[in-house]
């Protein structure tokens, strides 16, 4: 998740420099990154979101520790978290110092790769996710591949300190988790965020719900006496419990969602059927700040089945344009149209009100009707942004405006 403008978003935290426990330090540079004091020197997690953020956390961090930088791990391969390293390369040649050595799983590189290749589609979904004009994305994405990675763990830092980077699929398939068993402090990294798991976010490829849950139980059973999500406060003595509940909660949810599935729903009609148990649901840490619990109900969805939806007038659709002005062609009456579309929003039925809408607004013929369409979904996505607790769902409704 790249760094987003604030509105109540929780990609942004405390910047300060917090101690966790001696030699352990998080840093606002994205969300909680980490720096760990080992005999070998220092081990950063996330280098932040441009270098120019770079000399300010560092600074800070002198205040605690002179250590030379060592390490920096990747904790995942999202843009945005680690534009930040050439400004730590700097800082160590103005220092004397040796390069840090970068560190990742070995997917990072197969994802960046990635990234390279589908710049553009990239900095549209950000462009959209984000609220930021697109001009503001580099045309090709400046990344700093990792000197080296590890595939399943790898253990760095010497005898009074040892710090253990540990595979933790979950948002994506590269996320490091690190475990510092003596002091039994782990970092879950993009595994444990302040909010429900972000699965299935709408223009993301497929997160797959079972392997995130595996992940939580994995780490559930080092049985950390501190936690440090990748967003959000750090937890003591409960972080146990709070991983093995979220796994719990992802597990119910698929078994809810194959049961529609196996009845032969289709996944509107599932995301209207479920009901959500308070136990697991109505917590704090499954807050629906971010991600939604609609996006996971899609996205199991979408693990299980292929992209038709049962329609047949969907299986070869004539081109989107095509079919609109088609549709709006075949209504006669257009102003009664407005006019259910205006009833239903001031009856509060706002999301009723936009489907009535996209009858005209999605025509790109010139009539005046087509024009008081657009406007009227620009007004209805906006009322439906105020109320949208995630704040991607927010992003996305404004988009439109």
């Amino acid at each position: 998740m790249p760094v987003a403008e604030v509105d109540n978003n929780p990609l942004f935290g405390d910047t300060d420099i917090t101690a966790v426990a001696p030699g352990i330090f998080t840093m606002g540079l994205q969300g909680n990154s980490l720096a760990v004091e080992t005999d070998e020197g220092l081990l950063v997690v996330d280098s932040g979101p441009s270098p120019s953020v770079v000399p300010q956390a560092l600074a800070q961090l002198r205040e605690h520790t002179d250590q030379t930088v060592r390490w920096i791990v990747y904790s995942h391969g999202h843009l945005g978290y680690n534009y930040g390293v050439p400004g730590f390369l700097a800082e160590a040649d103005r220092r004397g110092e040796p390069r840090p050595t970068i560190i990742a799983h070995e997917n990072v590189v197969r994802r960046y790769q990635r990234y390279i290749e589908t710049a553009g589609l990239q900095n549209h979904i950000n462009s959209r996710q984000f609220r930021r004009p697109i001009e503001e994305f580099a045309p090709v994405p400046t990344l700093t591949f990792p000197d080296q990675t590890y595939r399943d763990a790898m253990t760095l830092g010497g005898p009074s300190r040892q710090v253990r980077l540990l595979w933790a699929p979950s948002e994506t398939d590269d996320v490091t988790a690190v475990w510092l068993p003596h002091e039994r402090i782990l970092y879950g990294s993009a595994a444990v965020i302040d909010s429900i798991p972000n699965i299935g976010t709408p223009m993301r490829t497929m997160r797959d719900a079972v392997r995130w849950a595996n992940t939580l139980d994995s780490l559930a059973a080092l049985n950390p006496a501190v936690l440090i999500p990748e967003f959000g406060s750090v937890i003591h003595d409960v972080g146990a419990e709070q991983l093995a509940a979220t796994s719990a909660a992802l597990r119910w949810l698929r078994r809810a969602v194959v049961e529609r599935l196996n009845k032969g729903m289709g996944v509107d009609d599932i995301v209207h059927d479920i009901d959500y148990p308070t136990e697991l649901f109505e917590v704090p840490w499954m807050r629906q700040a971010y991600g939604h619990r609609d996006f996971i109900v899609r996205d199991i969805v979408r693990s299980e089945t292929g992209w038709w939806d049962g329609n047949p007038t969907h299986l070869h659709p004539a081109r989107p344009d095509v079919a609109a002005n088609a549709r709006a062609a075949a209504i006669t009456d257009k102003q009664a149209v407005l006019g259910e579309a205006h009833r239903l929003r001031d009856a509060g039925r706002v999301q009723e009100a936009l489907h009535v809408v996209d009858l005209l607004a999605l025509a790109t013929a010139d009539f005046p009707e087509a024009h008081h369409a657009r406007k009227l979904k620009s007004e209805l996505s906006v009322l439906l942004a105020k109320d949208a607790p995630s704040y991607v769902s927010r992003s996305f409704y404004r988009a439109v405006t």
